[in-house]
């Protein structure tokens, strides 16, 4: 979900408040994206097409990374 942490916290509170399951509001992604310094739109797309992906296909995340510096 896309928004402040005010503004999903308030969408947050109206599905509890409507009776929406905890188990169904624990699949909701926010902030979205994966880290990547992302900073211009297609940036931010790009991380949060890489979350879905990642998301859709069960991915660990942080196992994507391979640093060679270690």
């Amino acid at each position: 979900m896309i928004g402040s942490k005010t503004k999903v916290a308030t969408v947050l509170q109206q599905l509890r408040a409507k009776g929406v399951s905890e188990d169904i509001i624990k699949k909701i992604h926010s902030p979205i994206g994966i880290s990547i310094g992302a900073h211009t739109p297609a940036e931010i797309a790009i991380s949060i097409a890489a979350e879905i992906v990642a998301v859709r296909n069960n991915a660990d995340v942080s196992a994507l990374t391979l640093r060679l510096d270690k």
